[in-house]
């Protein structure tokens, strides 16, 4: 149901008043008067530019004037204006700073911006016309190109579920979760033109990569998502992009894996930054956190397994050793970023350990 304002504006007789009296010129101007915290804001470095952590300087606007659980603004209004009576709600449910605060976010917004790219024209397209792949490696490719567009979308899909419900204090979490959702479309889109690009083709759609997204998605809060998507996620993501930057044999591919891993390593700077905080704040959040991840682990050891996964990248890494290899490598490091965001050792009750021993024939 739509919002129905307390009143008929192009009824109400206080409002047409007052649009009479100013047309007559009887202005009131009282919101001039109204600035009681003026600030000097400019940029600390010129070339860089004015940055968000420039505007943030004065306590007045910045981070440390939000309470842990704002109680005092659910409307639209941008933090530190002032706030007249009878401002309407907007509903936010989100609304405890250390659910979704990370020191670092307004410096990764900037850096969302500075390092944009654009698949139609930074990738150069037109060297995979002379690639030097074989037609299973080719093919290889291009499945995998398939299951990333997938994972792009979800990237996306799981800010966009939350941000909107996030009080507007928390204005540069919303700034970047919008960037992270740009950044997801952007590498969806690149993925989907490099499987078609030339005489291609998508690839099969995986079962297990499915249920794997959709542990991922199904997170009920928003500290649960983030864990799942910055740190698990695009933990995988991030070492996918390497190893397909190792085995690239072109210009487009390299270039391809180059930006995908630095819009992925953006995510997980959030992802352990913001996780380290809430847990600094709130430590018995750890047990759900860690409850979590283990669900979201045995997905991800379904995702690994999967025909449509494993099989192009051993087509593409010439064997199983190099993908066990690239493998461990990848999850040792997740389970570093785990332990960095104050998640602990993960090893012992986390069922990718048991996976990658199998893989590796140790059992």
């Amino acid at each position: 149901m739509a919002y129905i304002a307390p009143k008929d504006f192009s009824q109400d007789p206080e409002l047409l008043a007052t649009v009479m009296r100013v047309m007559g010129g009887d202005l009131d101007l009282s919101w001039m008067k109204d600035h009681p915290h003026p600030v000097r804001a400019q940029a600390s470095q010129p070339t860089r530019g004015l940055t968000l952590d420039d505007i943030n300087q004065d306590p007045a606007y910045g981070p440390e004037s939000i309470p842990e659980i704002v109680r005092h603004n659910f409307s639209m209004a941008p933090r530190g204006a002032v706030l007249p009576d009878g401002l309407p709600s907007l509903g936010y449910r989100v609304n405890r700073k250390s659910d979704v605060w990370a020191d670092h976010g307004p410096s990764l917004f900037e850096e969302s911006k500075s390092r944009r790219w654009a698949p139609a024209r930074t990738i150069p397209w037109k060297e995979l016309d002379s690639a030097d792949y074989s037609r299973e490696e080719d093919l290889a490719i291009r499945q995998i190109a398939t299951s990333l567009i997938s994972a792009s979308l979800v990237a996306a899909d799981v800010p966009s579920r939350w941000v909107w419900l996030m009080n507007q204090e928390f204005h540069e979490i919303k700034y970047l979760l919008c960037a992270h959702m740009f950044d997801a479309a952007r590498l969806a889109e690149a993925f989907r033109k490099r499987a078609l690009y030339g005489h291609g083709s998508l690839g099969r759609d995986s079962r297990e990569l499915g249920d794997f997204l959709k542990m991922v998605i199904d997170s009920e809060t928003f500290p649960l998502a983030s864990a799942a998507t910055n740190l698990t996620l695009f933990s995988i993501l991030q070492g996918l992009g390497r190893h397909l930057e190792f085995v690239s044999r072109n210009a487009a591919d390299t270039r391809l894996a180059t930006y995908f891993v630095q819009d992925a390593t953006r995510s997980i700077a959030y992802g352990v930054d913001h996780i380290r905080s809430l847990l600094t704040k709130r430590p018995n959040e750890v047990v759900a956190l860690n409850e979590h991840l283990d669900l979201i682990e045995n997905g991800l050891v379904g995702l690994l397994g999967s025909r449509e996964l494993i099989e192009p990248l051993i087509v593409l890494s010439g064997g199983l050793d190099a993908v066990a290899s690239f493998y461990r490598r990848t999850v040792e490091e997740y389970f570093e970023r785990c332990a960095s965001a104050g998640l602990g050792d993960r090893t012992d009750h986390s069922p990718l350990p048991d996976f990658l021993k199998l893989i590796e024939g140790q059992r």
